[in-house]
C-alpha cells in the first residue's frame, strides 16, 4: 500500500484556519448557552404546572361522578366521551415535554465517533471533542510529545486506584480496545494504553488543522439545526401547557361550582343549585369545544411567526420533518376530541328538558366542529404535500 503524501500548508492557511477555529469556538459556545437556558431550570419548570399533584384526578373524578340537578347521570356516555379531549389536553404538553427531553440529549450527545473505529458497542459521546494540539503544525513537535509522556499528565486521565482502571479496562474491553490488557500487566503500559484509550474515548484524536477546522464546519450546522428544532420544540410545548392550565381551571371552576361542598359554602345546602346544572355542563362542554380549534392554532404558530415578515405571496411554509410528526398527531387528536366533544354537546342538548334554551349552544358547538376540521384538515394536507 502506498503512504499518502500530505501537502505541506503554508503558513498563512494555517493563521486562517486558527481564526476560523477561534470564531467556531465561540459560536459554539454561544449554541450551548441557548441550549443550557432549557437544562438551567427556568425553561423546564415553567412546563411542570400541568403536573400539579391531585389537579387532573379532581376534574377526572369530577367529570365522571359528580351528583348535580340537570347534570347527566354519573357515569353517563356523555361523561365518558369527555374523558378523551381531557385527557388528550394533558398527553399532549407530556408528549411534547418528553420530545423536548429527548431532543436535549441529542443536541448534547451523538453516538457519532469522529472517526475512531470501535469494533465493539457504541457508547453515547458528548458531541464537543476533545481537541488535541496538532502535531503537524508544530515547527518542532518534540516538546509536546515527551510533555504527554509525563506522569502528572498520565494521571489526569488514567485513575492511581487499581479498582479504578479496573473499570476502564471494562469500557475499554466492551468495545473493542486494549484487548489483552490486564490491570496485573506491566504499569507502565496500562497507563499508556488507557491514556490512548481514553484520548479516543472522548473523540480527542490527532487531526490536523484541516481536519480540525471541516470537523467545526459540520459541528455548527449539526449544532444549528439541532437548536431550531429544541427552540420550536420548546415553544409548542411551552403554548400547550398553558392552554391546558387556562382550560383545567375553568372547567374545575364549573365543576366546583356543582361540588356540595362548595354548595353548602355558598347557600347553605348541599341539595340546592347554585348555578342550573344545564349551564355548568353545558359550560364544561363549551371550555373544551373551545379549547379544540385554540389548541389545533397554537400548535402551528411558532413556524407560522418565523414567516410573518414576508409578503403573502411567500407566506406559504412548511413545519421541519423533524416537528411534523408531532404537530400532525397533536391535530388528528385536536379533531378527534373535537367530534367526541361536540357528539356529547348535541346528546345533552337532545334530552335536556329545555331544547329552546340550550339549542343555540348545539349550533355553536357544531360551528366550532367545522371550523377545526376544516383547519386540521387543511393545515395536514399542507404538511404532508411534496412539491414536484
Amino acid at each position: 500500500m502506498t503512504a499518502t503524501v500530505e501537502a505541506p500548508v503554508n503558513a498563512a492557511d494555517l493563521q486562517e484556519y486558527r481564526a476560523y477555529l477561534q470564531r467556531g469556538e465561540t459560536r459554539l459556545s454561544t449554541l450551548h448557552r441557548v441550549a443550557g437556558a432549557f437544562l438551567g431550570g427556568a425553561g423546564l419548570l415553567t412546563l411542570l404546572p400541568v403536573l400539579f399533584r391531585d389537579t387532573f384526578s379532581e376534574l377526572f373524578s369530577e367529570l365522571l361522578f359528580l351528583p348535580y340537578p340537570s347534570f347527566p347521570p354519573s357515569s353517563a356516555p356523555q361523561r365518558w366521551l369527555m374523558m378523551f379531549p381531557v385527557a388528550v389536553s394533558l398527553v399532549l404538553p407530556l408528549w411534547a415535554l418528553y420530545a423536548l427531553l429527548r431532543d436535549l440529549v441529542r443536541f448534547y450527545f451523538t453516538s457519532h465517533h469522529f472517526g475512531a473505529q470501535y469494533p465493539g458497542v457504541s457508547y453515547p459521546r458528548f458531541i464537543l471533542s476533545g481537541i488535541r494540539v496538532s502535531d503537524k503544525s508544530l515547527s518542532d513537535p518534540e516538546p509536546i510529545r515527551q510533555a504527554r509522556q509525563e506522569l502528572g499528565v498520565t494521571e489526569l486521565l488514567v485513575p492511581v486506584s487499581a479498582a479504578a482502571r479496573q473499570r476502564l479496562l471494562r469500557e475499554a474491553h466492551l468495545i473493542g480496545e486494549c484487548r489483552g490488557l490486564e490491570v496485573t500487566s506491566n504499569m507502565t503500559v496500562v497507563q499508556n494504553k488507557l491514556r490512548e484509550f481514553m484520548f479516543k474515548y472522548t473523540a480527542s484524536v490527532p487531526r490536523t488543522l484541516a481536519q480540525e477546522s471541516a470537523k467545526m464546519e459540520a459541528s455548527l450546522a449539526r449544532h444549528n439545526l439541532l437548536l431550531r428544532v429544541l427552540v420550536l420544540r420548546y415553544a409548542k410545548a411551552f403554548l400547550l401547557t398553558i392552554l391546558t392550565t387556562g382550560i383545567t381551571i375553568t372547567t374545575l371552576v364549573f365543576l366546583d361550582l356543582a361540588a356540595p361542598a362548595r354548595r353548602v359554602e355558598l347557600v347553605g345546602n348541599a341539595g340546592a343549585e347554585v348555578v342550573p346544572g344545564t349551564v355548568l355542563w353545558l359550560g364544561v362542554l363549551g371550555v373544551y369545544a373551545a379549547w379544540c380549534p385554540v389548541a389545533a392554532f397554537v400548535v402551528r404558530r411558532p413556524v407560522a411567526w418565523i414567516y410573518q415578515e414576508l409578503d403573502d405571496r411567500n407566506r406559504s411554509f412548511r413545519t421541519p420533518q423533524s416537528l411534523l410528526q408531532f404537530e400532525v398527531v397533536t391535530l388528528a387528536s385536536v379533531a378527534f376530541a373535537s367530534i367526541l366533544t361536540t357528539a356529547s354537546l348535541c346528546w345533552f342538548v337532545l334530552e335536556s328538558q329545555s331544547l329552546a334554551a340550550t339549542w343555540p349552544a348545539m349550533v355553536a358547538g357544531v360551528a366550532l366542529l367545522g371550523a377545526t376540521l376544516l383547519y386540521v384538515g387543511r393545515n395536514i394536507a399542507s404538511g404532508l404535500r411534496r412539491d414536484g
